[in-house]
């Protein structure tokens, strides 16, 4: 998994050392565990990931201060059909400056181009505006409503689904 980059971004692997970071980004919501066991389990899923699929989550960092502000990834792919989705997070005091669409913009250039990939997709909760014009910045179709969760332990619950086609994207020359 090679080091993405972008104009404001820089998006790697993540580290042991980004321990603090993650665990202040504030998105754990179990405060019996507490939010630096719940940032080490997460670091934990990405080494696995890195270890067992050469591929998990990119940590998003600001270029011009290093600070480590969300992540983003391409959880799900299908090499066979050619499909990928993608993920992202960024810290709260970090939303609104479009680093979440800049990160995301990497990622389907990566997917197209690195991986080969035709079909892209994202999810979202239906009441989930900022991540709904996240993806339609970076290009992402609404396409229609899902149901997910289901078998997996989780509540079955329903979710937007925004696609993006290879073909639809713009390269620079156009």
């Amino acid at each position: 998994m090679r080091p993405l980059e972008t104009e404001r971004l820089l998006l790697r692997g993540l580290r042991q050392e980004d321990l603090a970071d993650i665990a202040g980004w504030g998105a754990w919501a179990n405060a019996q565990l507490g939010k630096e066991i719940e940032a080490q389990e997460f670091l934990d899923f990405c080494f696995r990931e890195y270890r067992e699929s050469r591929m998990g989550p990119w940590g998003i960092l600001l270029k011009g201060t290093g600070l480590l502000v969300g992540n983003c990834g391409l959880p799900h792919i299908s090499f066979k059909q050619g499909t990928g989705e993608i993920n992202y997070y960024v810290a709260r005091e970090y939303r609104g400056q479009g680093l979440a669409t800049e990160a995301l913009m990497a990622l389907l250039g990566f997917g197209f181009g690195d991986m080969g990939l035709t079909r892209i997709q994202g999810r979202c909760a239906p009441d989930n505006r900022s991540s709904e014009r996240v993806m339609q910045k970076a290009g992402m179709k609404f396409e229609r409503m899902i149901q997910s969760g289901a078998g997996s332990g989780e509540a079955s619950r329903t979710e937007k689904l925004f696609v993006v086609m290879r073909s639809a994207l713009k390269t620079p020359s156009e």
